[in-house]
């Protein structure tokens, strides 16, 4: 029988740390949203019902990429699993996964905007590439199937899912984490800037000066490292 694993210690930090930000954020509320990071061959990922921020050491659930096999007993995995394994099966340069309800992205996404904007540069330095998906019924294959296709593009930072939420990752949970609170924060700027006036958005150009800054290099390459933060 092969050995029980253990979660790492600094993938529960991770894990703990981010899971319980996203609650105080309010970007899930109540067992919504999920979260996990690669381990070599495996997942750690949320487990199926709990609140972000009550999860304990032991809830965390380990399955292998390849497989899908869940390797101890416990809780189940979140319903998304399917979602968050076939990302990991889809970009090997892609360690953390974070789904979350962000309620401003939703609202605007879901009332027939394609796209949020870049109106300020940490959106250009953060977010990557920001794509969308129509709805698809959660929890299933076809969300899965979806979502693969859609974040195997190059650059794929973050996916825009209609009347659902917001799908986010990157090379550690603190940049998949961070995604998400800048997506939030641009949704919410867009909003405004709609309900005032004429949105300015940034051009190409000036997105591009942006990612060519040294100083962003630098916060980018911060990010995709695991740790406090």
């Amino acid at each position: 029988m092969s050995e029980r694993p253990e979660i790492p210690e600094q993938a529960l930090a991770d894990l703990t740390r981010y899971s319980r930000r996203i609650v105080e954020r309010g970007l899930a509320a109540g067992p919504g949203g999920n979260v996990s990071v690669r381990d070599g061959a495996r997942i750690w990922i949320s487990p199926s019902g709990f609140p972000l921020d009550l999860i304990e050491r032991d809830d965390w659930v380990p399955m292998e990429i390849d497989s899908g096999r869940i390797e101890r007993g416990g809780p189940r995995p979140s319903s998304e699993f399917e979602m968050h394994l076939e990302i990991y099966r889809a970009r090997p340069d892609v360690n953390a996964v974070v789904h979350t309800h962000p309620p401003v992205t939703i609202g605007v996404i879901s009332a027939g905007i394609r796209e949020i904007p870049p109106m300020f540069p940490d959106y250009v330095a953060i977010a990557g590439t920001v794509g969308m998906i129509d709805y698809v019924v959660p929890c299933s294959p076809e969300l899965a199937a979806a979502v693969r296709q859609e974040i195997s593009a190059p650059g794929m930072g973050a996916l825009l899912m209609q009347n659902h939420g917001l799908l986010t990752v990157g090379g550690s949970v603190r940049e998949a984490y961070y995604r998400t609170e800048v997506i939030e924060e641009a949704a919410r700027i867009y909003w405004v800037a709609r309900s005032v006036g004429t949105p300015q958005v940034l051009t190409e150009a000036q997105s591009a000066a942006i990612l060519d800054l040294e100083a962003e290099r630098y916060r980018q390459k911060l990010l995709a490292q695991t740790g406090s933060g």
